[in-house]
């Protein structure tokens, strides 16, 4: 029997602030939580397309914000491969700009100010279900109050090269941790309403995160990644269902486009589409340790302000492995370069010192953007 899949977005959560969060530290403890994984876009838009197609926007057609509508037709795209290998789908989004409604059976979207998401994502479960008739269910559900409250208001409060927002960081820090705390309540509704309707046992939940929320660390980075720091790429993804192994934590290097190998895995659907995209969903079924860690992972933006804005085509490009990050930009010519285990807050640009590791990573970073 097909697993069902419920794909939960927490929109913009920070992996280094779920430990705060006593209640999602105990949903942590009923899966497998992967928590080093790199974001392949910093804002929504093109982090789930490539997420949903396991390819980046070079590939699949969405590498900018004004590119959210250029999904290519000879793409494959999760949701019409699990409809055609019988599932029913279903979605609810911020906005139909997110994701293309290609293969959903129920595409729909709130309005993020006005819905109580607590209320209607339960009852959008339930709906899903009994329009299902029999099918296993993949739903795609998008928690969007972080998107709101620190980014919708903070953006028509405070241009970005407004010191007052960067000066406040402490109560930035206080307002997100608030409003996480509102999705890890949001998140145990969802998780009870599967064991209410009764398909707990045959049920997957995936709750994750699509890129961080900078709350003025970078002078010129309100929210979303306009520059490529951790705060804004390293993500995370956390599975719970019955064949999951509890309890269980990595710290491995991952690239979000896994997601999409995963599921297909997981729903016992063979990847024929994007077969260089290795699955993880052995590693989290059967034994961690055999998870294997990504030597190199790539990540790059174009932010819509900022110091140097790009809409129309990514001009700031990073790569990690497990101890440095490069980051490039274009637009200024400058390189960056970080040691992330004696520095994880990317306060000292190293980039002047005689490492053999900055060749290799330039090299590899090069080759990545020309490809």
């Amino acid at each position: 029997m097909k697993p069902n899949i419920i794909l939960v977005l927490l929109d913009g959560s920070r992996w280094d602030r779920i430990h705060f969060s006593e209640k999602f530290v105990n949903l942590m403890k009923e899966g497998t939580l992967l928590n080093n994984i790199s974001a392949a876009y910093p804002y929504t838009f093109g982090a789930m397309n490539s997420i949903f197609t396991g390819l980046f926007g070079k590939e699949n057609g969405v590498d900018s914000y004004y590119k959210m509508f250029r999904l290519k037709d000879s793409v494959n795209f999760l949701p019409e491969i699990l409809q055609k290998n019988g599932y029913f789908t279903t979605c609810d989004l911020i906005s139909d700009k997110v994701i293309s409604s290609r293969g959903f059976d129920i595409y729909q979207s709130h309005d993020e100010y006005k819905d109580n998401l607590l209320e209607k994502h339960p009852n959008f479960l339930k709906k899903s279900l009994d329009e299902s008739n029999g099918k296993p269910l993949f739903t795609f559900l998008q928690f969007s109050r972080i998107h709101t409250v620190t980014v919708s208001e903070i953006l028509k409060k405070y241009e970005w090269n407004d010191q007052e927002y960067y000066d406040n960081k402490v109560q930035n820090f206080q307002t997100y941790d608030d409003v996480f705390e509102e999705s890890v309540k949001y998140a145990e509704i969802i998780c009870n309403t599967i064991k209410k309707i009764g398909i707990d046992k045959n049920t997957i939940i995936i709750l994750f995160s699509d890129h961080g929320t900078g709350v003025g660390e970078r002078f010129g980075e309100r929210n979303y990644g306009v520059f490529t720091f951790e705060e804004t790429i390293r993500t995370f993804y956390l599975f719970i269902g019955n064949k999951i192994l509890k309890n269980k934590i990595s710290t491995k290097l991952l690239p979000s486009i896994q997601l999409f190998p995963t599921i297909l895995e997981l729903c016992g659907i063979e990847n024929i589409f994007v077969p260089k995209v290795d699955s993880f969903a052995k590693a989290i079924t059967k034994n961690l340790d055999n998870l294997k860690e990504e030597p190199f992972t790539y990540t790059e933006t174009g932010g819509l302000q900022g110091p140097f804005p790009s809409p129309n085509k990514p001009n700031v490009f990073c790569i990690k492995n497990n101890e440095f990050k490069l980051i490039y930009f274009k637009s200024t010519v400058e390189w960056k370069l970080f040691n992330l285990k004696s520095d994880p807050d990317e306060l000292k640009n190293i980039i002047e010192n005689n490492l053999d590791i900055k060749n290799i990573l330039k090299e590899k970073l090069l080759n990545w953007i020309n490809r």
